[in-house]
């Protein structure tokens, strides 16, 4: 199919390579694209590949909906040592001698799934009092380290090794792997650092479903768009469709929802299941809108997509 960068609307499955941090790799997509509306749905690390969902033009009204998906890791935890970053770029504080049986690794990784209350670590981007934690790290300011709902879940064995062991692991949103790494050492008693981390799930798409920045700047030369390009009325499969036509469109367009839409939605909408409904052409396909519902207020839009 060919294309038009600047005209494609959606999300791009990127395969980002160690290396190189998020923002370098929307400051690539902007250059091969020849669009400054580039986003992404969630920071991957330097250090961590994987795959990023990046938002294409009216595809970065997605962002939130995007971000609000569980993820999915291969993650490897180096034993016997322990640093500020939790992983194996920070600063070492502390060696241990390492004497593990693979079947404690494995009783031990089995624990530590279900929800958790834990401590985020130091070294991140959330905000105490208006700045960072890891600018009060780098300048050894005291703060009180806020602590979140972090749940993980499907922990399983990849590989292990004398003094390291790689896991496939899912977490909700938020959820910081790296500390996951840290409460497997601290059960196991000689610490540990993730030394290697792959995002291979970002739902609901799959790791397999990306290409890399070169595959993708390759099939854009081309005058193609590549198998990681996913096209508006694709992005959300999981979330329920209304497909309206005429004068219910142009209603639309216009920030208003008719009387013949509200019925469908009526009809359509189960509060226990559905957070908002994607409303598509009938005519084209395309994706219009995303209408929720809000306590008091009915059916609102939630965000109207131009074209």
């Amino acid at each position: 199919m060919t294309n038009n960068t600047k005209q494609f609307n959606g999300l791009l499955l990127v395969d980002k390579p160690p290396g190189i941090s998020s923002h370098d790799v929307v400051a690539r997509l902007r250059r091969i694209l020849g669009t400054k509306a580039v986003g992404h749905s969630g920071t991957l690390d330097p250090m961590a590949s994987g795959l990023m969902a990046c938002l294409i033009n009216e595809g970065t009204k997605l962002s939130q909906y995007i971000l609000e998906g569980d993820k999915g890791y291969r993650v490897r935890a180096q034993f016997g040592v322990r640093t500020d970053t939790l992983d194996t770029t920070g600063t070492v504080l502390e060696t241990q001698p390492v004497d593990l049986t693979r079947e404690r690794i494995l009783a031990e990784a089995a624990k530590l799934q279900g929800e958790m209350e834990l401590e985020v670590p130091i070294y991140s981007a959330i905000k105490v009092q208006g700045k960072k934690l890891y600018e009060y790290a780098r300048e050894e300011e005291q703060v009180v380290i806020p602590k979140k709902i972090m749940k993980f879940w499907d922990v399983t064995p990849v590989d292990i090794g004398s003094d390291w062991a790689e896991f496939d692991i899912k977490c909700t949103k938020g959820s910081y792997i790296r500390t996951w790494v840290d409460l497997l050492g601290k059960a196991l008693g000689c610490g540990a650092a993730m030394s290697a981390l792959r995002r291979t799930w970002s739902a609901p798409y799959l790791l397999p479903q990306a290409q890399t920045l070169e595959a993708i700047e390759a099939s854009v030369k081309q005058g193609l768009w590549g198998a990681a390009f996913v096209p508006m009325e694709l992005a959300l499969p999981q979330v329920k469709r209304i497909r309206i036509k005429g004068q219910d469109r142009v209603l639309l367009g216009n920030g208003q929802i008719s009387h013949d839409l509200r019925t469908q939605l009526i009809t359509a909408f189960k509060p226990s299941e559905d957070q908002y409904v994607q409303i598509i052409g009938q005519d084209d396909g395309q994706m219009l809108a995303l209408i929720g519902l809000e306590p008091g207020k009915g059916f609102v839009l939630r965000r109207v997509f131009k074209y």
